[in-house]
């Protein structure tokens, strides 16, 4: 049997009724694609990715890195990241459909190029792209990072709607600066690129994320010399984190001593959705396996862990960048990883690689 999309049902049914019983349902009910393909592939979730995989499709021979995939039940969603494929000279984001695949022949779980057609979850890419082509332009385009209004900041519904917040820095005026786009007033119409001016330094500032709850955002910033992460305290009402972000009344920006080193730290990763007590980051600190590598650290109240290599299942010689998770969804049981690496064996550059990161045991308090 060759790839199969990894949309998950639950029963308790054996595997070769699941089959009958599934084409069965398909033909005679007419039931959606993610009812009736969800049973075929019970007995494989939670299988763990344990060897990083080569994301060959969302590849090219120029530098893929700083994705980001925003959240999808059914293991499908689309991939946003930057690439010098269009461009050549600067990195600009680009949006490929992603579906996650389950290969019988190699055992492996993967991903490709996804075609969505009439499915829900393809009436998000106009709104998407809209994004996109509002944050690109003709400098570095570094670091997306996308969220719902309603599913992600506002909560008021059960599924992302078609009103979103997509964050990135670029180094229009030298060097990066955190600014966002959105399209909360008119769906239609995408907003920005505006700058936050209270992240922002005379140095490099990049790569935000929120806390699960929203009530901090991190970033790194070479602003003391090397990179390092940084945090800032939001208030408490999410509603109006829109009107934070635009605002120009400055907000107390402080070191993560806990999560900084004296090298150089980046690309800050807080994991949302379930176990979402962990940052994931890179750093060239002594220790690892060279150039940047991937660790994780855990938030125990206010503490955070002293950061772990994630070992050499994961990193190289070769730099390791960026980690980002989508969030858990009901059938993992680990946070499924997408990084970038420059190490070899790709189509060339920096490419995309998705694997298993922490399991659901190791993020536990």
């Amino acid at each position: 049997m060759g790839p199969l999309l990894l949309i998950f049902g639950k029963n308790n049914h054996h595997p070769a009724m699941n089959r009958l019983l599934t084409s069965s349902l398909c033909l005679t009910l007419g039931l959606s694609l993610s009812s009736c393909i969800g049973p075929l592939l019970t007995e494989r979730e939670g299988k763990f990715l344990s060897t990083p995989v080569n994301l060959e499709q969302f590849n090219s021979e120029f530098d893929d890195y700083n994705s980001n995939l925003p959240s999808n039940k059914h293991g499908h969603d689309y991939l946003i990241f930057s690439s010098k494929r269009d461009r050549k000279e600067v990195f600009n984001l680009v949006l490929k459909p992603f579906e996650l695949v389950y290969d019988d022949k190699t055992d492996k779980l993967n991903a490709r190029i996804g075609s969505f057609g009439w499915l829900s979850v393809g009436q998000n890419e106009k709104y998407y792209d809209l994004l996109v082509r509002k944050a690109n332009q003709d400098c570095n385009v570094l670091g997306p990072a996308l969220y719902s209004f309603d599913y992600n900041i506002i909560r008021e519904g059960t599924s992302p709607t078609d009103k979103y917040l997509l964050l990135f820095a670029d180094d229009s005026k030298g060097d990066l600066q955190i600014k966002f786009v959105h399209n909360f007033n008119d769906k239609n119409v995408a907003e920005g690129p505006f700058e936050v001016s209270w992240l922002n330094s005379p140095q490099d500032d990049a790569y935000p994320t929120f806390s699960s709850d929203f009530s901090t955002l991190y970033f790194c910033s070479n602003r003391g010399g090397n990179f390092d992460i940084f945090e800032v305290a939001l208030p408490t009402d999410r509603k109006q984190l829109l009107e934070t972000l635009l605002s120009d009344k400055p907000l107390p920006v402080t070191k993560n001593t806990q999560l900084s080193s004296p090298a150089d730290d980046k690309c800050p990763h807080f994991v949302q959705g379930w176990w979402s007590n962990t940052m994931y980051l890179v750093s060239n600190r002594p220790g690892g396996h060279g150039g940047f590598d991937i660790y994780h650290s855990r938030l125990d109240g206010t503490q955070w862990s002293q950061p772990q290599n994630m070992g050499a299942r994961i990193n190289t010689q070769y730099d390791e960048y960026r980690p980002v998770t989508p969030r858990n969804r009901d059938h993992f049981t680990y946070h499924l990883g997408i990084f970038s690496s420059n190490r070899p064996g790709g189509k060339g550059g920096f490419d995309l690689y998705m694997a298993g990161f922490l399991k659901e045991n190791e993020t536990r308090p």
